[in-house]
């Protein structure tokens, strides 16, 4: 990943979590288990497109 596509990255997740937060009723110490899944799933994603493309 170039730093472009990290700062693209890292603005999704802050908003991903900010949208979780606001429309949960979970704690703040509740959502960091769903933001790792996102997380994991967007790494999953990333990988597999890159498998496809090698």
């Amino acid at each position: 990943m170039n730093k472009e596509e990290l700062k693209r990255l890292g603005k999704t997740l802050w908003q991903t979590a900010d949208t979780l937060r606001v429309n949960s009723d979970l704690k703040s110490s509740e959502y960091s288990t769903p933001v790792l899944g996102l997380i994991f799933l967007r790494f999953s994603d990333n990988e597999s497109i890159q498998d496809l493309n090698n």
